[in-house]
Protein backbone atom coordinates (compact mmCIF):
# COMPACT_ATOMS: atom_id res chain seq x y z
CA UNK A 1 0.00 0.00 0.00
CA UNK A 2 1.81 3.01 -0.97
CA UNK A 3 1.82 6.38 1.31
CA UNK A 4 0.96 9.82 -0.09
CA UNK A 5 3.31 13.19 0.51
CA UNK A 6 2.86 16.55 -0.93
CA UNK A 7 5.78 18.20 -2.29
CA UNK A 8 5.75 21.87 -2.45
CA UNK A 9 7.82 24.17 -4.76
CA UNK A 10 8.35 26.73 -7.04
CA UNK A 11 7.09 27.95 -10.28
CA UNK A 12 10.90 28.09 -11.60
CA UNK A 13 11.81 24.79 -9.85
CA UNK A 14 8.15 23.16 -10.73
CA UNK A 15 9.23 24.20 -14.69
CA UNK A 16 12.66 22.02 -14.41
CA UNK A 17 10.90 18.99 -12.93
CA UNK A 18 8.49 19.53 -15.90
CA UNK A 19 11.02 19.88 -18.34
CA UNK A 20 13.15 16.73 -17.09
CA UNK A 21 9.79 14.69 -16.77
CA UNK A 22 9.81 14.44 -12.76
CA UNK A 23 12.98 12.38 -13.07
CA UNK A 24 13.74 13.19 -9.29
CA UNK A 25 12.63 15.49 -6.49
CA UNK A 26 14.52 16.76 -3.84
CA UNK A 27 14.21 18.36 -0.54
CA UNK A 28 16.10 20.22 2.14
CA UNK A 29 18.15 18.19 5.35
CA UNK A 30 14.68 18.60 7.36
CA UNK A 31 12.84 15.98 5.19
CA UNK A 32 15.83 13.57 5.15
CA UNK A 33 14.68 10.75 7.38
CA UNK A 34 10.79 11.36 5.87
CA UNK A 35 12.29 11.09 2.63
CA UNK A 36 14.88 7.77 3.32
CA UNK A 37 11.54 6.29 4.53
CA UNK A 38 10.06 6.80 0.98
CA UNK A 39 9.25 3.20 -1.02
CA UNK A 40 8.77 2.64 -4.39
CA UNK A 41 4.98 3.24 -5.59
CA UNK A 42 4.53 6.32 -3.04
CA UNK A 43 2.91 8.83 -4.54
CA UNK A 44 3.53 12.99 -4.53
CA UNK A 45 1.76 15.72 -4.80
CA UNK A 46 3.35 18.92 -6.49
CA UNK A 47 2.50 21.85 -4.95
CA UNK A 48 3.05 25.22 -6.38
CA UNK A 49 3.14 27.54 -3.45
CA UNK A 50 2.91 30.87 -5.04
CA UNK A 51 0.14 29.92 -7.63
CA UNK A 52 -1.63 28.10 -4.17
CA UNK A 53 -2.23 25.24 -7.02
CA UNK A 54 -2.11 21.52 -7.43
CA UNK A 55 0.13 20.55 -10.54
CA UNK A 56 1.10 16.86 -10.91
CA UNK A 57 1.40 13.90 -9.41
CA UNK A 58 4.33 11.64 -9.36
CA UNK A 59 4.91 8.31 -8.67
CA UNK A 60 8.97 7.35 -6.62
CA UNK A 61 10.37 4.54 -8.49
CA UNK A 62 13.58 4.51 -6.84
CA UNK A 63 15.37 4.76 -3.77
CA UNK A 64 17.06 7.50 -1.71
CA UNK A 65 20.11 9.20 -2.67
CA UNK A 66 22.25 11.88 -1.78
CA UNK A 67 23.50 14.47 -4.36
CA UNK A 68 25.60 18.47 -4.41
CA UNK A 69 25.45 18.49 -7.90
CA UNK A 70 22.39 21.11 -8.57
CA UNK A 71 19.73 20.38 -11.20
CA UNK A 72 17.46 23.35 -9.74
CA UNK A 73 17.59 26.85 -10.32
CA UNK A 74 16.55 27.69 -6.59
CA UNK A 75 19.40 30.50 -4.91
CA UNK A 76 18.84 28.90 -1.68
CA UNK A 77 18.84 25.08 -1.29
CA UNK A 78 20.77 22.42 -3.12
CA UNK A 79 17.47 20.22 -2.39
CA UNK A 80 20.20 17.26 -2.26
CA UNK A 81 18.19 14.77 -0.18
CA UNK A 82 16.65 12.85 -3.81
CA UNK A 83 14.32 10.43 -4.75
CA UNK A 84 13.36 9.28 -8.42
CA UNK A 85 10.30 9.36 -9.47
CA UNK A 86 8.21 9.51 -12.39
CA UNK A 87 5.23 11.27 -14.03
CA UNK A 88 1.60 9.50 -13.87
CA UNK A 89 0.11 13.29 -14.35
CA UNK A 90 0.85 16.42 -14.56
CA UNK A 91 0.01 20.04 -16.08
CA UNK A 92 2.65 22.37 -18.11
CA UNK A 93 0.80 25.52 -17.37
CA UNK A 94 0.47 27.33 -14.18
CA UNK A 95 -2.94 28.89 -15.34
CA UNK A 96 -4.53 25.58 -15.53
CA UNK A 97 -3.70 24.23 -12.40
CA UNK A 98 -5.97 23.37 -9.85
CA UNK A 99 -6.66 26.10 -6.98
CA UNK A 100 -6.34 25.19 -3.60
CA UNK A 101 -9.35 26.91 -2.85
CA UNK A 102 -11.33 25.15 -5.39
CA UNK A 103 -11.37 21.93 -3.74
CA UNK A 104 -10.08 22.72 -0.11
CA UNK A 105 -13.55 21.72 0.94
CA UNK A 106 -12.96 18.02 0.07
CA UNK A 107 -9.26 17.87 1.82
CA UNK A 108 -8.86 16.67 4.91
CA UNK A 109 -5.84 18.37 5.72
CA UNK A 110 -7.32 22.00 5.13
CA UNK A 111 -8.43 22.49 8.77
CA UNK A 112 -8.42 26.42 9.08
CA UNK A 113 -10.28 28.39 6.06
CA UNK A 114 -8.41 31.30 7.79
CA UNK A 115 -4.99 30.70 8.28
CA UNK A 116 -5.03 27.99 5.21
CA UNK A 117 -1.93 29.54 3.86
CA UNK A 118 0.35 27.92 6.83
CA UNK A 119 -1.26 24.40 5.63
CA UNK A 120 1.06 24.66 2.15
CA UNK A 121 3.97 26.19 3.87
CA UNK A 122 7.55 24.24 3.98
CA UNK A 123 9.09 22.03 1.49
CA UNK A 124 6.92 18.38 1.89
CA UNK A 125 3.94 16.73 3.88
CA UNK A 126 2.42 13.51 4.55
CA UNK A 127 -1.00 13.05 2.76
CA UNK A 128 -3.86 10.98 3.81
CA UNK A 129 -5.16 8.74 0.67
CA UNK A 130 -8.21 10.82 0.40
CA UNK A 131 -6.27 13.68 0.25
CA UNK A 132 -4.16 12.16 -2.44
CA UNK A 133 -7.36 11.18 -4.37
CA UNK A 134 -8.88 14.51 -4.36
CA UNK A 135 -6.42 16.18 -5.86
CA UNK A 136 -4.70 13.83 -7.85
CA UNK A 137 -8.82 13.00 -9.92
CA UNK A 138 -8.95 17.09 -10.32
CA UNK A 139 -5.31 17.26 -12.10
CA UNK A 140 -6.12 14.67 -14.33
CA UNK A 141 -9.71 16.52 -14.90
CA UNK A 142 -7.64 19.62 -15.80
CA UNK A 143 -5.17 17.76 -17.98
CA UNK A 144 -7.90 16.55 -19.85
Amino acid sequence: MPNYYMNFTNEIDYEWDSDNQFSCAGFPERNKKSLQQMEISDKIIYCVTKQSKFMAAVEVVGEYFYSEKPIWDDLYELWPHRIHTKPITYIDDFAEGVYIKDIWDGLEFIKNKVKWESQVQGSFRCLSEHDYNVIYQRIREQRA
